[in-house]
């Protein structure tokens, strides 16, 4: 492939006991940032030729990240996995205590559009703020 790099795409990587997989959600490492993680669901992973894993990542905001014009820092690496559920699933855990303590547990109460600075709640309605 003259000009263009060959790709190795990975469905799942080991990192000591864990295992990361495509479509698994992750805490990601940067550093400032240890009250506000950075959360995403994996889409893909590769190794590109110089033999550095690459991630594609679609993010999750925290509330305090959808001001239209915030810049958010450099992601690092991946963390650890973690759990991103409905706010029904979250509520029932926690009050039922079905997950490890030692689990991150995070909800997904609506999304956010970045480029146009919308936010929808989990029946894709607009959110007036």
């Amino acid at each position: 492939m003259k000009g263009k790099a060959k790709k190795l795409f990975y469905k799942a990587i080991t990192r000591g006991r864990e295992m990361i997989r495509i479509g698994d959600c992750a805490v990601f490492l940067s550093a400032g940032r240890p009250n506000l993680p950075f959360i995403g669901r994996i889409q893909s992973m590769w190794e590109s030729w110089g033999s550095n894993m690459v991630v594609r990542v679609n993010w999750f905001y925290h509330p305090e990240e959808t001001n239209p014009g915030k810049k958010l820092t450099d992601k690092k690496t991946i963390s650890h996995k973690c759990l991103v559920l409905s706010v029904e699933e979250y509520e029932q855990m926690i009050h039922t205590r079905r997950y490890a303590d030692s689990e991150d547990l995070y909800y997904l109460a609506g999304t956010y559009e970045p480029t146009t600075g919308m936010i929808f709640n989990t029946d894709g309605v607009p959110v007036i703020c």
